[in-house]
């Protein structure tokens, strides 16, 4: 039989296919369909740092909203801090992908701010993810910022994420190890 073994973001894989986001990467099954079918890496979702911030001001806006109405009317709602509200459901989701399959898990994230694509790069190492994708959607609104503003901008990210993590990433298929 033809050895099909290769490396990518120097990860050891049996064969060159992997497995981009899809559907499939959000279930379980998913994941272990798409390796049983011979993909030997997996990228899941992404995370989005943007979708966390505006779910949190969402909680808060709608929990501050009337109570001012009835000073009594604060203290029967939950606070904030009782809701699940963060990464750790795709935390977990990594941390089960990684026991339910033997093949590689890239995490997916697309990050916002410098401090938040350090954290949140953190966070999916610690919970094991073999690799992370960082997908930059940075769109500049003025046209006075020049090209080597934006660039400079992706080279920013791409060093405070490196600097964060120990494991191998990649800008949307492009290695920075």
């Amino acid at each position: 039989m033809i050895d099909l073994s290769t490396t990518y973001l120097g990860l050891p894989l049996r064969t060159p296919l992997v497995a981009s986001a899809s559907p499939l990467s959000q279930e379980l099954d998913g994941i272990r369909h798409v390796e049983d079918a011979g993909a030997s890496a997996v990228v899941l979702y992404s995370l989005f740092e943007e979708q966390l911030r505006q779910e949190s001001f969402e909680l808060e806006h709608h929990l501050a909203e009337g109570t001012d109405s009835f000073a009594e009317a604060a203290s029967f709602f939950p606070q904030p801090a009782e809701f699940h509200l963060g990464p750790e459901g795709y935390l977990n989701h990594i941390r089960k992908a990684k026991e339910a399959v033997k093949i590689p898990i890239i995490a997916s994230l697309n990050g916002t701010t410098l401090g938040g694509w350090a954290k949140f790069a953190k966070l999916i190492e610690q919970a094991g993810a073999d690799a992370i994708e960082c997908n930059i959607y940075y769109i500049p609104t003025s046209p006075d910022i020049s090209g080597s503003e934006i660039e400079q901008t992706y080279i920013d990210i791409l060093r405070e994420v490196k600097i964060s993590v120990r494991i191998p990433g990649s800008r949307q298929a492009q290695p920075f190890l």
